[in-house]
């Protein structure tokens, strides 16, 4: 349902010096830093382009009544640059799960989606994505799908693919009815759109999924691998994946047979992350009851996959991140409950299983909607988290930490 940012106020107790460190590694202590956003900014994404260099994406509330901007900054070592402004709009669609983006292209340009309302409904709404041109100015958001249908569109993954052109895929709910959820077939699809936005490639991926789980996608060489949660008509609702060779899609497949059985939608998608090959994909489940996260590992460009490995189960809400390391670890994060109160936690695990003990890099009240789906990437040494919490006014606002990925991987 449609969420205000400026609506969401949590008190909270933030990751500060020794309380960042979870009981089973005291001196474990990320650093806090001051992204250049302002109280109420939420819908953090997190990018690291090929020169090494951390962008940071936010909504920020303008003032009026629904009017947002999507903005960026990017980090260095020592600084961030001034915030950048992709565009503004009073009809947009905002809400704690389905979140914009911006990426940096291989060739020095940008790309963003952003989401904007086409209908009376709360989740009637469509996506819009726009470039760069080479001097820096914005195109004109274009729309990828075609059907104007006042349902939901979006759960977007933007992947940068040959001669400067852009693979998207998102969830596209046309084929739901006007009651919404439950109610018709939400299905996956896919198209290509070069640097003006001509978009070609059109497709339909899956004809049947989950109705509001994020999707992820990967470049392995000359293909692209997406992950994102079906949906069976006995209402199985596991991870799977598709390919796309540049022409063609392949047919859907399990990522793993977990069986959870579940009527609605537990807004909880996968994630992916590929280095030269090889491949993590890391999830979460509720089979049997169980909450879990699991990660599995490929090394062959995501054709098969490892048995899974539980990397966090009981208190755990998934909302789950990873990055894959230079040994071929990876480091998962994922959302917990703890001592009634929230934690955004990281381990590092290999195929054989984890290679560290859970650690804390932020604290909230409470494992709730508000704090968003909490972000991680990894540039050069060093791992960076966002989520969303409240400043030292009590401002719900778009938090950032910092840690050593040896901090994350040594094993006390």
């Amino acid at each position: 349902m449609r969420l205000s940012v400026l609506a969401v106020l949590v008190t909270v107790l933030l990751c500060v010096g020794s309380g960042c460190g979870s009981k089973s590694s005291p001196s474990f202590s990320p650093e806090m830093l001051t992204p250049p956003v302002t109280p109420g900014s939420g819908q953090p994404r997190l990018q690291v382009d090929s020169e090494g260099t951390m962008w940071l994406s936010w909504l920020a509330p303008l003032g009026g009544e629904d009017q947002y901007a999507l903005r960026y900054t990017r980090r260095t070592d020592t600084r961030w640059t001034d915030p950048a402004t992709v565009a503004t709009g009073t009809d947009w669609f905002v809400n704690w799960a389905d979140l914009p983006s911006v990426h940096p292209l291989p060739d020095g340009r940008i790309a963003a989606h952003y989401l904007e309302s086409n209908g009376e409904r709360a989740l009637a709404y469509a996506v819009r994505i726009t470039q760069t041109t080479g001097d820096g100015t914005w195109h004109p958001p274009v729309t990828p799908h075609r059907d104007a249908t006042p349902t939901e569109h979006g759960f977007v993954s933007l992947l940068p693919w040959e001669n400067h052109q852009l693979l998207t895929v998102w969830l596209d709910g046309r084929k739901m009815s006007d009651d919404g959820h439950g109610q018709g077939e939400m299905t996956l699809r896919g198209a290509v759109l070069d640097s003006t936005g001509t978009v070609t490639h059109r497709a339909v991926l899956d004809s049947r999924t989950c109705e509001c789980c994020a999707t992820s996608a990967v470049r392995i060489g000359a293909e692209a691998l997406v992950a994102y949660r079906d949906r069976s008509t006995e209402e199985i609702r596991d991870i799977h994946l598709v390919r796309f060779d540049g022409e063609q899609w392949s047919d859907p497949m399990p990522l793993h047979d977990d069986g959870w059985k579940i009527e609605g939608c537990p807004v909880n998608g996968p994630v992916l992350a590929a280095q030269d090959g090889r491949v993590v994909a890391a999830w979460f489940t509720a089979a049997n009851g169980k909450p879990r996260v699991k990660t599995a590992f490929s090394d062959n460009g995501g054709h098969q996959f490892t048995e899974p490995v539980i990397v966090a189960d009981g208190q755990t809400k998934g909302r789950v991140d990873a990055v894959l390391l230079d040994d071929g670890t990876a480091i998962v994060s994922w959302l917990g409950e703890q001592e009634d109160r929230g934690v955004i936690q990281v381990r590092a695990v290999s195929p054989d299983g984890p290679t560290s003990p859970p650690k804390t890099i932020g604290t909230v009240p409470s494992a709730s909607r508000s704090v968003g789906f909490p972000q991680l990437v990894r540039r050069k040494e060093q791992l960076y988290g966002a989520w969303v919490g409240p400043d030292s006014a009590d401002a719900s606002t778009v938090r950032v930490v910092r840690t050593p990925i040896s901090a994350v991987h040594s094993g006390s």
